[in-house]
């Protein structure tokens, strides 16, 4: 999706090109057409008087029949437009094919896009996992401060420069790595990239940019949504004191430890050679290893960095809200499943998309997901459901998938005997042929219409090089969805049952949420009787 600026400043190119190119063209073209084609030996149009009225034809099927044929001796003038996308003419063959050059250590990674914008985004194999409890919440106020300035260029003027050159910067921080692109114009790729470069690698956090940050920090605790607060919940549940058990949001009673020098510190161990990629998508290779090579030459050499095992426990997480907005209970469970490395990783989005859900109300109108099994099983049969939902939560050791919910408070144990009995019945029985194919072609569909965003482009391309070393193409991934086999889907129930569940419940009276000591012994069907 193009940013509100960008997408303005490549409008008003593309429409002035326009007038000015075609414009005179077409008048002149009109003229042709106005008379000459249809009326070639008259100089203007023919003029209604009243004699011609009088013996007007009475049908216009007449008129047509006295009417002159059409002369196809009047050629027409050529018109030539200029091509309003600049492009290579090598970009052609370039459209599907991923270029990687090494430049001193860091990757760069490229694939062409057809189009007038560019992105280039960088992925660091840092995040809220390797954070402890003398740097917790480094990462989200990196994010929170990723345009802030330095001693070559304020805050305030990276904002206007932005601005000026129809380009935005966005930054997005989670447990495993840490992500940053610049969004711009092909024509100020150069401008664009150095403030994007200062940005990441050089920014210096004013003890007045800190404070107005850690207000920020305090409003997003503040202000977090039941759902969000939930699956912080899950993986508190599942991980425990583990890496990724730890809070990626900051709490707020350690939101004052943050200092600046502590940012920059975390920044230069994580912020190395070895430890990043940065590709783009809708720009030449060329170009953009010549850009990495002028700007990240001051990047110290080293690797990724290792952290601790993670290991899944299983257990429960409950948070009483003060000031419920809608006065609901939410609750999600979840079992232990692989990460992005584990075989099953493709299969474990299909069984996701098979479930699917949602809301019971949806503000885009009803046939999103209305046959998925959550809709038909839960939601139209539940009337006191308000949502039912699969969602999953991959890391690159570990991952999770669950089923949340929400109710009024009274109904929120069957709620959760809802979502066990949902599992259940997926370890004991197979889907049906109909819904798998259904579930198949609509995360095919998903994976592909994605990529069609240059933005979302830029992202996977360098999220899975960090993570995999490689990018799989999407023939290999479709292929990979057609493979999968209900038997599959089965298997990954039954070994995630087999561990104890990870149980969040958020809401303002959790009295009829059922605890873990009630349901966590449950691993299938015979255990729900």
């Amino acid at each position: 999706m193009l940013s509100s600026a960008s997408a303005r400043a490549l409008q008003f190119t593309v429409s002035t090109s326009l007038r000015r190119t075609t414009a005179p063209r077409f008048r002149s073209f009109s003229r042709l057409t106005g008379n000459d084609l249809i009326y070639p030996n008259r100089t203007s149009s023919p003029q209604i008087t009243e004699h011609n009225v009088k013996t007007a034809p009475s049908s216009i099927v007449d008129a047509e029949e006295k009417l002159p044929p059409p002369s196809t001796s009047v050629s027409l003038p050529a018109i030539t437009l200029e091509p309003l996308i600049k492009t290579s003419p090598t970009n052609a063959n370039q459209l599907t094919e991923v270029q990687i050059t090494d430049v001193d250590g860091i990757k760069v990674g490229s694939l062409e896009k057809s189009g007038g914008m560019s992105t280039i985004g960088i992925c660091v194999g840092a995040g809220s996992k390797w954070e402890t409890g003398g740097n917790r919440g480094v990462n989200q106020a990196m994010e929170l401060m990723c345009l802030k300035g330095n001693e070559e260029v304020g805050s305030t003027e990276i904002v206007e420069r932005l601005d000026s050159l129809g380009a935005q910067i966005f930054a997005l921080s989670s447990r495993d790595n840490y992500t940053m692109s610049v969004d711009c114009l092909r024509d100020n790729l150069d401008p664009s990239f150095k403030l994007w470069k200062n940005c990441l690698l050089d920014g210096i956090y004013s003890p007045s940019e800190l404070s107005e940050c850690k207000e920020i920090m305090g409003w997003i605790n503040a202000e977090m949504m039941g759902q969000d607060r939930m699956k912080e919940g899950v993986m508190a549940a599942a991980y425990g004191s583990s890496p990724l058990g730890n809070p990626h949001f900051c709490p707020v009673e350690e939101v004052d430890r943050i200092t600046g020098d502590m940012i920059i510190d975390y920044r230069e161990k994580f912020f190395t050679r070895g430890n990043m990629f940065i590709g783009g998508a809708g720009i030449e290779h060329a170009k953009l290893v010549d850009l990495v090579g002028e700007h990240f030459s001051s990047v110290k050499p080293g690797g990724p960095i290792p952290c601790p095992p993670t290991e899944y426990r299983g257990g429960e997480f409950r948070l009483q809200e003060q000031n419920s907005i809608d006065g609901l209970t939410r609750v999600a469970v979840g079992f232990e499943v692989g990460g992005w490395h584990d075989e099953d990783m493709v299969a474990i989005c299909v069984l996701q998309t098979l479930l699917g859900g949602g809301d019971s109300f949806s503000a885009g109108g009803p046939g999103k997901g209305m046959y998925s099994r959550l809709y038909r099983e839960v939601l139209n049969r539940c009337y006191w459901a308000e949502a039912a939902e699969a969602f999953i939560m991959l890391h690159n050791d570990a991952g999770i998938i669950g089923i949340s919910g929400a109710s009024v408070p009274s109904m929120s144990q069957n709620l959760t005997f809802q979502i066990l009995e949902q599992f259940a019945k997926l370890s004991y029985q197979n889907v049906t042929d109909e819904e798998l194919s259904r579930a198949k072609n609509m995360l095919r569909c998903n994976v592909l219409t994605q990529l069609e965003s240059r933005q979302i482009l830029a992202e996977d391309l360098v999220r899975q090089f960090q993570t995999y070393g490689e990018r799989l193409d999407p023939a290999v991934i479709c292929a990979k969805i057609d493979a999968v086999t209900k038997e599959d889907l089965r298997r990954i129930v039954q070994k995630g049952m087999s561990k104890p569940p990870s149980i969040s419940c958020v809401g303002p009276d959790l009295d009829k949420c059922p605890t873990f000591d009630q349901i966590g012994h449950i691993r299938g069907k015979d255990d729900l009787l």
